[in-house]
């Protein structure tokens, strides 16, 4: 199963946004394991070059009952991360979760310093089999 979101845009500096990516269910899909994150920006997406401070974080994570469980795989568009349309960036995964029944998975972005802008658009998928 994939669970995907598209990200809204974000101001440099900007507040905190979160995006829903979908609710887990075991009854619909073969497996609890998460075997791949990835980041895509569409066609035609603006090139968005990573920075060593000010910078943008993606945050895939796990909720039950509205809070957090863990954090399934960070990626910070630091130095040497570009976002480029129709390249796809893989988010190391850091923890294996343990899915249950109506789990929430959602990305949250976060500004580091003066932050970065991300235009509406980028697609967050997460892989579970």
């Amino acid at each position: 199963m994939i669970f995907s979101v598209t990200l809204p845009a974000q101001v440099a500096a900007g507040a905190d946004a979160v995006a829903v990516a979908g609710v887990y269910s075991q009854a619909f899909y073969s497996g609890d394991t998460v075997t791949d994150i990835q980041i895509v920006a569409p066609a035609g997406y603006p090139t968005v070059n990573g920075a060593a401070t000010n910078n943008v974080t993606f945050s895939v994570r796990q909720l039950r009952a509205g809070a957090v469980v863990s954090t399934l795989g960070t990626l910070v568009l630091g130095s040497g991360t570009t976002l480029s349309a129709e390249q796809a960036v893989s988010v190391p995964i850091a923890v294996q979760p343990i899915l249950e029944a109506g789990d929430v998975l959602d990305v949250l972005m976060h500004q580091n310093a003066l932050g970065q802008a991300i235009s509406a658009g980028l697609i967050v998928s997460v892989f579970v089999s």
